[in-house]
């Protein structure tokens, strides 16, 4: 079974994750198996298994990311590269990149001009040293790199003896890839190597067939191609090798995040389970021992006048077998030979053979109270760890697949026209040069550092009404706590980049010429809801007229005292599902809460529709 991706499987997972080049990271959090990358554009799971893009949300923290999250948050993906054919990946951005290496020890590290400014662990082994401030070094290098080699080199290393071996240790395609060379191409190495090019080839243009083989109901592999080498009862396939990334190895994370959970519950588990085993060995051997010594006592009981006569010199039944300073032998009629402590009467000493079978049935006895008790704590302490785990279940969340406008505000009015607005200056200037059409309508709210605000033309004023709330919402003036602020509306020809002679326009700045349309005093409210859509879950803001057309569950918000974080934390925790930080990314600043309301959402592919109508 599978338990990393090869180095095959990250060349098919690194040409996905290119897919977010140009997207800001957002966020980075430490999970129970590893880190997870929030970028505008997705999400980036990177642990022992694989570094991939994923859906699966699972329990996260900022402790032990602080570092990563200074060093690169806002930062934008430039690229994500593969370095050579071998299990290390390379997230790279404008200040330097984040290098995950799937090796053994499984390391994250962060280098800036060369230099080591952040590691998961240190390493210090005879090829290289990792260590915070030294430059860094690459693992040595130990196979032919089909990524540029060419098929010449590629034939030269297989050896025609040894297929299968050379095609591991000299071309690095581990156990699996090479026993699917050989089923594709036979045994002659240069149709071998050719065929390693070629699937290279088709992997690096995305051109794959995302499966995992499933035998007597368990998944036992997963590649970016649908395996010929394999006999499987099931072959598995998605529509990206992500999706099945998160298939094979999210339940693996899981299971690996419930161990560091459940650790210290464990540790007690096993301090308990020995104290039962010791117990339950005690118990039988007090037991034994008591009624050995009643046995005992009984006996010397019986045969008592006759041991004393016989400790006197006399003849009886009872033999005297050896005596020394503290000692006396006897041996009993029935063959037992015994030893009683000589110059004590032999009354007292039966009366404390019974006193000590008395002490060891008590001893017993408590030990079983004792042993029932730890038993309940185990059954208690099972409890605990099992609900636990299903906390940690419960607590993963499938992020949804995101739609080319959710990376920008969006809204829908209650006409279902489409509404995007920029996020930030940058988007700003992506808002109006790539979506904003000449018979489209910009808005802006009257006051510098606002939210460049797209719709399709519209004359109804309810509509315009809506669509310069949410303009008014995502603008400064919410921030400052101003309540009502004017909005102003162009078509899209009246709106440029080009400024005036001799003047220049700061980065998300336009020019607007002719007459501006306003709508005066617009009330600052916004409404942020939740939605469920299948396993997933979506932060949503509207207008409050259209709120009950994208929310199951809403607050309507205006300007207020309440830090967005606090505020965002605790409807995160009362709707349940949606992400905390989605929610304070919905919300435009501090605020507080007007009222609640319910509504009956728009399917999602209903929305995606009125989206593509753009």
């Amino acid at each position: 079974m599978k338990k990393v991706v090869t180095a095959f499987d990250l060349l098919a997972s690194v040409v996905e994750m290119s897919g977010l080049a140009g997207n800001k990271l957002e966020n980075v959090y430490r999970t129970g198996a590893g880190f997870l990358f929030k970028f505008a554009g997705g999400y980036i799971s990177a642990t022992k298994y694989r570094i991939s893009l994923t859906s699966v949300i699972p329990e996260k923290t900022h402790e032990g990311a602080e570092t990563l999250r200074g060093l690169f948050r806002d930062d934008r993906l430039a690229e994500v590269a593969m370095p050579r054919f071998d299990r290390i990946a390379e997230l790279v951005f404008g200040s330097g990149k984040i290098i995950v290496e799937l090796l053994e020890p499984f390391n994250m590290v962060a280098v800036r001009d060369g230099k080591v400014v952040w590691l998961l662990h240190s390493y210090r082994g005879k090829d290289r040293v990792i260590s915070p401030g030294a430059m860094y070094a690459y693992p040595p290098a130990v196979f032919v790199d089909v990524l540029k080699a060419d098929v010449d080199e590629l034939q030269k290393a297989i050896d025609p003896g040894d297929l299968r071996r050379s095609l591991i240790r000299r071309l690095g395609t581990g156990p699996e890839l090479a026993d699917e060379l050989i089923a594709r191409a036979g045994t002659s190495p240069r149709a071998i190597a050719e065929e390693f090019k070629a699937l290279v080839e088709k992997v690096r243009l995305g051109k794959i067939e995302p499966t995992v083989c499933v035998k007597d109901g368990v998944p036992i592999t997963v590649m970016p191609i649908k395996p010929l080498s394999l006999k499987c009862d099931e072959y598995k396939q998605f529509n990206a090798f992500w999706e099945a990334l998160d298939f094979y190895f999210a339940p693996m994370e899981l299971e690996s995040a419930a161990i560091q959970t459940t650790q210290e519950l464990a540790q007690r588990r096993k301090r308990l389970e020995a104290s039962i085993r010791e117990l339950e060995n005690k118990i039988p051997e007090y037991r034994e021992e008591a009624a050995r010594l009643k046995t005992l006592a009984h006996k010397l009981l019986m045969y008592k006048l006759e041991i004393e006569e016989a400790l006197k010199g006399m003849e009886t039944s009872i033999r005297v077998v050896n005596v020394d300073a503290t000692r006396i032998k006897i041996e009993l009629p029935e063959g037992e030979q015994v030893e009683l402590r000589k110059g004590v009467p032999i009354g007292k000493q039966i009366s404390q053979l019974f006193d000590e079978a008395k002490e060891l049935e008590e001893k017993a006895q408590k030990a079983a109270q004792v042993l029932e008790k730890l038993k309940k704590d185990l059954s208690k302490l099972d409890e605990e760890q099992r609900r636990a785990e299903e906390k940690l279940k419960s607590s993963v969340k499938i992020a949804p697949k995101k739609s080319w406008f959710e990376k920008f505000h969006w809204t829908v009015t209650t006409g279902r026209k489409p509404v995007i607005g920029g996020r930030d200056a940058s988007q700003n200037e992506v808002v109006v040069k790539k979506y904003l059409k000449e018979h489209y309508l910009f808005f802006h709210a009257d006051i510098p550092g606002a939210s460049a605000v797209v719709a399709p033309p519209s004359e109804d004023p309810l509509e315009l009404l809506q669509i310069a709330q949410f303009a008014a919402a995502y603008s400064k003036a919410w921030k400052i706590g101003i309540h009502a602020v004017d909005v102003y509306y162009v078509k899209g020809v009246q709106v440029t980049k080009q400024p005036p002679s001799g003047q220049y326009l700061a980065r998300g700045s336009f020019m607007i010429y002719g007459k501006r349309e306003y709508v005066r005093n617009v009330r600052l409210e916004l409404a942020v809801g939740c939605r469920k859509d299948g396993e997933a879950y979506r932060v949503v803001a509207a207008p409050p007229k259209s709120a009950h057309l994208l929310a199951e569950k809403y607050v309507v918000v205006t300007p207020g005292n309440k830090e967005k974080g606090k505020l965002g934390k605790e409807l995160a925790q009362e709707w349940g599902g949606c992400a905390v930080e989605d929610v304070v990314a919905a919300l435009p600043g501090p605020s507080r809460v007007s009222e609640e309301g319910r509504g009956s959402p728009l399917p999602w592919d209903e929305v995606e529709r009125i989206f593509a109508t753009w």
